[in-house]
């Protein structure tokens, strides 16, 4: 804990402000005509020198406001409310504005009056909250993200996480269209902020509710990026280049090329510093070891997934390529609009790891990682507008990954005294092709009258995946305690793999929408849903000619498992500015049927199940609102949960299906309460949720013949459950030093069930975690971004009584930066981790990260820059992580990137056409 101390002292001197006295500006705003009363009007206060924002409130039911002013400077007080022109008037020092009386004017009788109009910072429009990016600012050349941080209300992390009003932004548009697909950080990171005319905030509705015009309660938050006409006719881009020491380099290189609706852009990514990410959505899980996992059956699964361009979580020194190009146009008057996109990437690793696990099981394993893996998408976005009333989407995709992996692993088993029983040698090389075709259309017919529609969405996925293997293994036994004289070879095996898997969704739904009122809707539907899954996994032993022709059934399968769904709908819509309700009672008759063509042998079975849904919203203002949501739905089990194959490609734990498998009913119930004061960049969010799953479907646990089996079952007559409470609240310290900061409180509790050794074991598990943010950004001298985020964990095991991961545990993150001139800045970042000693694991992690560098912009326009900066420069970092899962815990150590020095030089450059 020592080394906590000395960080909080380190940024001790980050914490200081001065204490200025504020005079009052208050009055009240009223029709200047029939003197009523005027409430939530607009009020807002800016320097007259440039138009900053430095206060804004609201009237309230009785037209009355009030709000703070700096002691010193000029600033210009504007009143604004619907349907009346805008009132202006200049604060001066040394007068009082404590008794304003604000008289506002109908535009409809202004006739020949002239209302001075001026730059407003922010405007809200309903549901949106617009920014004028000109009120704001930045550094010259800075990105879309650097203005996003400099906008009241939105935070943005490291990773390039965006968090608008409290909640995460995932969709980021330009000019209200994909770019690259929806990767937020394409429009971001690629995009000038000089070029910006407007950021609108919104919650974006489902398609079929922006088309219906019935909110179907489905939101995402979205940031929709308006550029300036300006910049609709023009090249601009970036160029980098970096080296460094061991090896160490990076690349970019960012084209586009916008004419009025015409947009091209190109960008190109490449490096082994782990920098190359730019939150692909599409990678899709690269990396051997990145969290994703081959079944001997074909499956895949992905767990504890870290994106690996960013390094974390990848073993060894990611080799890195992301790169992609991206068209979009409007023809014919808008009656036609298309978008298409290409990406490529690859990444290559190898290194060392090291896993061990204690609890229920207790083994060890070292594993060396060597990976290949690249991957091609497409996609495609087609509009047709036939008429106002008559609306088509077509959406194709197609993608093809190439995975490739050779892995050595050591593992032995351990008895409850650390005694070794069991010890593994392998080597398996996988080899898998993986491609993916998706395509849907999306038809809308909007009748005369308001409200009532008919719309229609078909679909069609299909996914296949073909690959090759060898493995070879041996497992040996400890017949006497300590005594590695005494081996016995138990088991060898020696086999040559071959993988065919495909699924095929067809899918097809209709929708009616009739109005019964203004405020009420009734929304009819029905659909069907087709889906075909089949595998075929052969393990072929060497035979006597010396050939791996011998086909080896206890570790192969031919299976096929489809699925035939219908389903109703039946939903209630009330939809006012104020509340919106849906009821949705939804109705799906599911048939399942799997069949072993081996032995020849099937199971059909069906489902009659009732998935109601009711989601609820009430906005007290537009500042405030409340949101509930209750969703019950039927957990069918999954092609990989039932297969009956047993998977050795891991000896000492195997891993099987279970035919006779259930569904499992969940109950979710969310609750979202948000308080936001946008122009002063303040506010609360709190929200919780609770679930309920019942007869859940776990992964049990068998040890009896010395290995570890795992099985799907059901824990009939159990629930389990969980329940996650969040808050947190933002605010300004001082205007004036830029100070902001944000308290954040989460809590997770959970009881889950499973089976060890047919005993029922019951899981119990606490997460405490508090965050907080100071944050200074004004651009000129001192600036930081400062986290800290104790967390206290806690599990307990019916069946493991003594072994557990109770323990604190720290984290801190953060940069801090210091502009010499506005050119000349050197900064840091860091962050530091400290894992207490716990009775799984008895010995502390701890380890302070710090990347410290400089950066000089050159030439005119500031264009041109050099940074150099240090990765590590206290040669810490090692790859490591602590989980715990069902009363196993897990800690991994890994090769990562460690120190190194880099160089590099970055052009912005800018070219419009006349």
């Amino acid at each position: 804990m020592k080394r906590v101390f000395q960080i909080l002292l380190f940024f001790t001197f980050c914490i200081h402000g001065i204490a200025h006295g504020q005079s009052k500006i208050a009055g009240k705003v009223s029709d200047v005509k029939d003197q009523l009363k005027l409430p939530d009007a607009t009020v807002m206060l800016l320097t007259a020198r440039d138009s900053i924002l430095t206060g804004f409130t609201r009237s309230d039911e009785n037209g009355l406001f009030s709000l703070s002013r700096p002691d010193t400077g000029s600033f210009l007080l504007i009143v604004s409310f619907p349907k009346y022109g805008d009132y202006y008037t200049e604060i001066a020092q040394g007068k009082d504005y404590s008794k304003l009386a604000v008289g506002l004017t109908k535009t409809a009788t202004l006739l020949e009056e002239v209302i001075v109009t001026g730059r407003i910072p922010i405007t809200i429009k309903g549901d949106t909250t617009e920014y004028d990016a000109g009120s704001f600012k930045v550094e010259k050349n800075a990105k879309v993200e650097d203005l996003l941080k400099a906008l009241p209300g939105i935070t943005v992390d490291a990773s390039g996480k965006i968090t608008a009003q409290g909640k995460t932004v995932k969709k980021v548009l330009l000019d209200g269209e994909e770019f690259f697909g929806d990767d937020p950080t394409l429009v971001t990171r690629n995009i000038r902020s000089d070029m910006v005319d407007k950021v609108q905030v919104y919650e974006k509705k489902s398609e079929q509710a922006e088309r219906t015009g019935v909110d179907d309660g489905q939101r995402e938050q979205t940031i929709n990026v308006k550029l300036k006409d300006g910049a609709k006719n023009g090249m601009f881009g970036k160029a980098l280049l970096g080296g460094g020491t061991s090896d160490y380099y990076m690349g970019q290189l960012m084209l586009n090329k916008f004419k009025g609706s015409q947009k091209i852009s190109v960008y190109g990514l490449f490096g082994n510093n782990g920098t190359t990410s730019m939150n692909w959505q599409d990678a899709q899980k690269y990396g051997g070891d990145s969290g994703v996992s081959y079944g001997d059956d074909g499956s895949m699964s992905w767990t504890n997934f870290t994106d690996p361009f960013s390094g974390q979580g990848v073993i060894g020194i990611p080799r890195a390529i992301n790169s992609g190009v991206n068209f979009s146009d409007k023809f014919n008057k808008d009656k036609h609009s298309v978008n298409i996109n290409y990406k490529y990437g690859r990444l290559s690793s190898d290194g060392d790891d090291e896993t061990i696990s204690t609890g229920l099981i207790n083994n060890k394993s070292t594993k060396s990682v060597d990976t290949e893996n690249d991957q091609h998408r497409a996609n495609l976005k087609y509009d047709l507008n036939f008429d106002s009333l008559n609306m088509l989407t077509i959406r194709g995709g197609a993608s093809r990954k190439n995975l490739w992996s050779d892995n050595r692993r050591e593992a032995y088993q351990f008895t409850q005294n650390m005694d070794t029983t069991l010890a593994e040698n392998t080597r398996e090389s996988i080899k898998n092709n993986i491609n993916e075709l998706n395509f849907s259309a999306y038809f809308t017919h909007k009748f005369k009258k308001k409200g009532r529609s008919f719309t229609f969405d078909g679909q069609f996925r299909r996914n296949e995946m073909d690959g090759t293997g060898h493995l070879f293994s041996t497992v040996k036994q400890y017949l006497a305690k300590t005594n590695t004289a005494n081996l016995t070879q138990i088991d060898t095996t020696d086999q040559r793999k071959k993988r065919d898997n495909k699924n095929d969704v067809l899918s097809a739904s209709v929708s009616y929408t009739e109005p019964l009122s203004k405020i009420w809707n009734l929304v009819v539907g029905t659909g069907i849903e087709r889906s075909n899954n089949s595998s075929l996994v052969e393990s072929f032993n060497k035979g006597t000619d010396g050939k791996y022709n011998d086909l080896d059934r206890r570790f192969s399968n031919n299976y096929d498992f489809d699925r035939r769904s219908s389903n109703y709908k039946l939903a209630i819509v009330h939809t006012t500015d104020k509340f919106k309700l849906t009821v949705a009672n939804n109705f799906n008759n599911d048939r399942l049927k799997q069949y072993n063509n081996n032995s020849q042998q099937g199971l059909s079975r069906s489902y009659f199940t009732y998935n109601p849904n009711v989601s609820a919203g009430y906005s007290f203002t537009k500042t405030k609102g409340l949101w509930l949501n209750y969703t019950g739905k039927n957990q069918l089990p999954s092609m990989s949960q039932i297969q009956p194959i047993l998977d050795n490609s891991d000896q000492i734990n195997r891993y099987m299906g279970n035919e006779n498998l259930r569904p499992s009913f969940r109950n979710s119930l969310n609750i979202n309460y948000n308080s936001f004061r946008i122009l002063t960049g303040s506010y609360v969010y709190v929200g919780g949720s609770f679930t309920l799953d019942r007869n859940p479907i776990t992964q049990n646990i068998d040890t009896a013949q010395g290995l570890n089996i795992y099985t799907w079952n059901n824990v009939t007559g159990k629930t389990n459950t969980s329940v996650n409470i969040w808050s947190g609240y933002h605010f300004k310290l001082s205007k004036k030093l830029g100070l902001s900061n944000s308290p954040q409180f989460y809590l997770n509790m959970s009881d889950n069930y499973n089976l060890f050794n047919k005993q029922l074991n019951k899981v119990n598990t606490t997460n405490f975690n508090f965050t907080y943010n100071f944050k200074r950004d004004t651009k000129t001298g001192l600036n930081f971004d400062l986290n800290f985020s104790p967390q206290y964990r806690l599990m307990k095991s019916s069946l493991e009584r003594n072994t557990n991961s109770n323990g604190f545990v720290f984290g801190s993150t953060g940069s801090v930066e210091y502009f010499i001139s506005k050119t000349f800045k050197v900064y840091t970042n860091y962050s530091y981790t400290y894992e207490a000693a716990t009775k799984a694991f008895d010995e502390k992690f701890e380890q302070f990260l710090l990347h410290p560098g400089v950066s000089k912009k050159f030439l005119k326009n500031e264009s041109l820059m050099l940074d150099f900066m240090i990765n590590d420069v206290l040669n810490q970092n090692k790859g490591f992580s602590r989980s715990a899962s069902t009363s196993i815990f897990t800690q991994r150590r890994y090769d990562t990137i460690r120190r190194y020095y880099m160089l590099k030089l970055s052009w912005d450059f800018t070219k419009m056409f006349l």
